[in-house]
């Protein structure tokens, strides 16, 4: 029974973390628009921290597997989302419990900064242009997601500097050697191309998280940023059209976080334009376009969600089928 447990921990695939990311940010942007009394973020929270236990119980198994993991060029860029999503589940513990929610959320980034490092490691040894694919802006820019769920600001407005500015030079370096690759070089594997979803992620991620930091935002740096990022969603939105016809797999998790976090930008726009005393006219389409993208993530976050539970039943159909056929045989 033992072993059978620890075998299914196993099968347990670590691109579900960027399910868990996609989930628990879900949550968190729906509370913030409309408010649910912290209802809603807490239900996504529990239910990603969930998952997020469970794939801790198979690296803590089958340690192999994580150093595996992390030494895949495609997978290994994705395994950071498991410290991405803890940081925002645990800045729905703010008002419980900031000191916890602050243990996590450090702990979070320090788990980030080992997996970035170890991830660098495997890409130094073995660096090939054609192994370059999207979720490599995942390990050095996903970072950025600490700022925006810092539970006590003030107190690490030094860290949470470091982090923007670090994520934030990654992208500017990073964009053109992606777009590179992705233009001239082969064509991504068909099961590394889920991944090509992520595009959509960096600069919105970039975007939040500097208007989060910072006091006096500069309207040169909030256009390029916010150009970039409502043309790069409108791509994987058009991409999403192909991508989709793809046979399920774990890499379809990519789909999740990017466009959340696309829609939170807007958001988050909408509430610096605000500030700035932007016609409140203008600051309503913006704020139609961010709802659409609130229902387009929200529709793609369940359908994968959806997917994955009918994987996983499967699976398990499968196994218990498989466990009985054993038990009959060995009568």
């Amino acid at each position: 029974m033992l072993n059978q447990i620890r075998i299914n921990f196993k099968l347990l695939p670590t691109p579900v973390a960027g399910l868990a990311l996609g989930i628990s940010s879900l949550g968190a942007l729906w509370e913030s628009v409309y408010g649910f009394n912290g209802y809603l973020q807490t239900v996504t929270a529990v239910v990603a921290a969930g998952i997020l236990l469970s794939l801790l119980l198979r690296f803590i198994i089958h340690p192999q597997t994580l150093w595996n993991d992390l030494s895949h060029h495609v997978v290994g860029s994705v395994v950071p989302t498991f410290a991405m999503a803890t940081m925002v589940v645990s800045n729905s513990l703010i008002t419980s419990s900031s000191a916890l929610s602050t243990i996590i959320w450090l702990t979070a980034i320090v788990v980030h900064l080992v997996f970035l490092v170890v991830f660098l490691y495997h890409r130094v040894k073995d660096m090939q242009l054609q192994h370059m694919v999207p979720s490599w802006f995942v390990p050095p820019i996903g970072l950025i997601v600490a700022v925006f769920t810092c539970p006590q600001p003030e107190k690490f407005e030094s860290l949470c500097y470091a982090i923007l500015v670090f994520g934030m030079v990654n992208y500017a370096l990073l964009l053109p050697v992606m777009l590179n690759r992705l233009i001239f070089g082969e064509k991504v594997q068909t099961g590394a191309k889920p991944s090509i979803a992520i595009l959509a992620a960096p600069a919105s991620l970039c975007l939040t998280g500097y208007l989060a930091f910072m006091s006096e935002p500069s309207p040169i740096i909030v256009a390029v940023l916010l150009g970039i990022a409502v043309l790069m969603t409108v791509v994987i939105y058009m991409a999403l059209l192909h991508l989709s016809r793809l046979t399920f797999h774990p890499g379809f998790a990519a789909f999740t976080f990017p466009l959340v976090i696309s829609a939170k930008a807007l958001y988050s726009i909408g509430d610096w334009l605000e500030k700035v005393g932007i016609s409140e006219h203008y600051i309503s389409q913006l704020h139609v376009v961010a709802l659409f993208e609130l229902g387009g993530s929200t529709v793609v976050v369940a359908w994968v969600s959806a997917c994955y539970i009918k994987c996983l039943v499967a699976k398990l159909q499968s196994m218990y089928i498989a466990h009985k056929t054993q038990i009959v045989v060995t009568v």
